[in-house]
């Protein structure tokens, strides 16, 4: 017997076919680039954001607004005949979630409920979430879906509420879904990357090294293997596939799955600025600063539950990472971007 004999398989499978799915956040890094791997593999993509989208073209429709409108994503699903939902959009910053949680809670949590009613009273089963490696909360070491950590910020809570509410609405609505738990999504595509002022380590150490700043380090006293903090980076275009294959999965089981997406590697502070001198012709200036409450020492992902499911696995690494996203800074379109 193979591990998904024990899931719950649909009674009639729905076709494995092309499908119209509505892109929340379809203006933004990631959301770019999974309306590109949708529409590469002849799926209809409805791109919804409340910022014109910019670094793509690969929709057949834009609707401009908040998903949060239930008004405005049900007449969207009418018009479209739209199949499945792939809910990328949210707030997604701690620290502000720590000083403002009100808006991170109506933001992620009830404009998910919006969109989740709006899913239920058109009839739209097929629903993937853009979760965070946040629900683990302090966690330290490598993360499994199983572990029972509890968030630790606001932001973390309201990821981890959404997937509740997931596994409610399967149970009463029958709307089947795949969470995924990212870690650090970073690097770019030939044609689009991360906008300027990033937050994430690959970009904010590339930004300043191009820029001639000095980059801080947060803490080098960590029970690591350097000193420095440890996380899981996964390129952007293997995250954008996964949900392909996460809406092809849906067609064949009534299940609400959990999964982590990450490349199940740990590199440290250290090793990023390491990979920028070799991967680019770029060279890191940086000090060292106290390290910041709460960050754990060491945050890595368990991919083999990801990849029992499935069949996925991160095809590039940091080199990729890292070049990739040196040639995206380098760009005429990145450096026309206001």
């Amino acid at each position: 017997m193979s591990w998904l004999d024990n899931l719950v398989k649909l009674d009639s499978p729905e076709s494995a076919g092309k499908k119209t799915v509505l892109v929340t956040g379809a203006s933004g890094y990631i959301g770019s680039h999974i309306c590109v791997a949708l529409k590469d593999v002849g799926h209809s993509v409805v791109a919804v954001d409340r910022n014109p989208v910019r670094l793509h073209n690969s929709y057949d429709v834009y609707v401009q607004g908040d998903y949060s409108d239930d008004v405005t994503m049900q007449t969207a699903m009418v018009q479209n005949k739209v199949d499945a939902v792939v809910h990328i959009g949210a707030t997604s910053l701690v620290g502000p979630s720590v000083s403002d949680p009100g808006a991170y809670y109506k933001n992620n949590v009830e404009g998910t409920r919006c969109l989740l009613e709006a899913c239920r009273i058109q009839g739209v089963k097929q629903f993937v979430f853009a979760s965070s490696a946040a629900t683990y909360g302090d966690a330290s070491g490598v993360c499994y879906e199983t572990n029972s950590n509890l968030p630790c910020n606001p932001y973390g809570w309201s990821k981890w509420m959404t997937e509740q509410m997931l596994r409610d609405y399967h149970v009463a609505h029958g709307i089947r879904s795949v969470a995924f738990r990212y870690f650090n999504v970073a690097g770019a595509s030939r044609s689009m990357g991360q906008i300027k002022d990033a937050t994430h380590l690959v970009a904010r150490i590339m930004e300043s090294a191009m820029s001639d700043n000095q980059f801080t380090i947060f803490g080098n006293k960590y029970p690591t293997i350097d000193g420095t903090c440890v996380r899981d980076y996964v390129h952007v275009e293997d995250v954008a596939q996964a949900h392909v294959l996460a809406l092809e999965l849906l067609d064949f089981y009534d299940e609400n799955f959990t999964m982590n997406l990450g490349s199940g590697i740990g590199n440290s502070v250290y090793d990023i600025i390491g990979a920028v001198r070799e991967y680019t012709p770029l060279r890191v200036k940086y000090t060292t600063g106290p390290a910041r409450e709460g960050d754990p020492a060491e945050l890595v992902s368990s991919i083999a539950n990801t990849h029992k499911i499935l069949g996925w696995q991160p095809k590039l690494g940091i080199d990729k990472i890292v070049e990739s996203a040196y040639n995206w800074y380098k760009s005429d379109t990145y450096n026309n971007l206001k």
